[in-house]
């Protein structure tokens, strides 16, 4: 199955299901966590929002938008703070963990989160970000510049920085 960025979260998560639970992932780094997230987080852990953020995890920006990675115990390339033979949140896994995998698909579902969560073509920091991966691999259909930008001159203007905002 070829994935695209329109593909239906739901058929997202199946084709991620093939995850062979190697926990890879979870020892050499930690996924994304979006704001909405957070809530069902910290009720699973039994904490606050706020002490979540400051005790578990680290806001970054990625894509021109505010992000939460979970801290990495040792390393900046460390095993996640939220794996200890096994997932402690898996109950409420953030989507990027659930997507993101080492399976055949891998790439493509990174790239399938990204574009439909934290890449926003209204922003042209955003879109000049992406179109800076571009250049070093190919992406799902839909997640071509001129796919998120259909509009060629605008196209041109933010990558040229004549549109900033």
């Amino acid at each position: 199955m070829r994935i695209k960025k329109e593909t239906p979260k739901e058929i997202v998560l199946k084709i991620a299901n093939e995850c062979y639970n190697c926990g890879h992932c979870c020892r050499h780094t930690s996924g994304f966590i979006l704001k909405k997230e957070l809530k069902g987080i910290s009720k699973h852990l039994g904490t606050t929002e706020e002490e979540l953020e400051k005790t578990h995890l680290e806001k970054t920006q990625v894509y021109n938008k505010d992000v939460w990675r979970p801290k990495r115990k040792g390393t900046p390339y460390g095993e996640c703070i939220f794996h200890d033979e096994g997932c402690k949140i898996q109950d409420v896994k953030p989507l990027f963990c659930a997507v993101s995998n080492c399976n055949s698909h891998g790439d493509d579902l990174s790239h399938w989160f990204m574009l439909n969560y934290v890449v926003d073509e209204s922003d042209p920091e955003s879109v000049r970000q992406w179109a800076q991966v571009l250049i070093s691999c190919d992406t799902i259909e839909g997640g071509n510049l001129e796919e998120l930008v259909p509009d060629k001159q605008l196209l041109k203007k933010i990558l040229s920085y004549e549109v900033l905002r």
